[in-house]
């Protein structure tokens, strides 16, 4: 499908998804302005309601898309709480990539993105060429190191955790190699209070 015409099916559909998400919007080739989209992507962050134990910690999520009457847009092909894809009636494929917790609308939406390879790389460890620094992973849509999440709650946290800065969606591609092979992080009780006041400052 031509661009102009993805770009208004998708536009349509990120107003009807509006009242059930606290932000929605145009991911992938659309978003990146490709004359020939194959797909359309978007990506949404629902209003949520957790869901309590009965020491009051939360243990799931209730989402409003779960509400919203797919039926009506097409035939679902995958049903995920996080990932629904639907063909359709106009004849093209939506995926929809829902933000739960514990993902983060940054790195989704970055991802989500794409390009494929640029995706890859920027979740390849450095050691192994790629954008992501070797004492960090993604896990579940969410950047993780020493066994918590670190918070971005925006696309240009995640690129500025990765030292890469904006970089237009167009322009997005892999950059194998481009960072010097990285050591393991020394363990917490090895490291200096200058290395551990560095990590504090960087996680905020």
């Amino acid at each position: 499908m031509k661009y102009a015409s993805a770009l208004e099916i998708a536009s349509a559909l990120v107003e009807q998804f509006e009242p059930y998400c606290e932000r929605v919007a145009i991911a992938g080739s659309i978003r990146r302005g490709k004359a020939d989209v194959k797909d359309i992507e978007i990506v949404a962050k629902p209003f949520t309601t957790p869901i309590e134990n009965m020491f009051g910690d939360a243990t799931g999520y209730l989402s409003r898309m779960n509400d919203f009457p797919y039926d009506e847009l097409g035939a679902l092909v995958k049903g995920g709480s996080r990932m629904k894809q639907i063909l359709l009636h106009e004849g093209i494929s939506l995926d929809l990539f829902i933000v739960l917790p514990p993902a983060q609308w940054g790195v989704i939406y970055t991802i989500r993105t794409g390009p494929k390879e640029f995706n890859v790389w920027t979740q390849t460890p450095r050691r192994e060429g790629g954008a992501m620094p070797s004492f960090a992973k993604t896990k579940d849509g969410a950047v993780w190191a020493h066994g918590e999440i670190i918070p971005m709650p925006e696309e240009q946290d995640f690129l500025d955790f990765l030292e890469l800065g904006w970089i237009e969606p167009a322009e997005r591609k892999a950059r194998w190699g481009q960072y010097p092979t990285q050591r393991r992080p020394k363990p917490i009780s090895q490291q200096t209070s200058a290395e551990l006041l560095w990590r504090l400052e960087n996680r905020s």
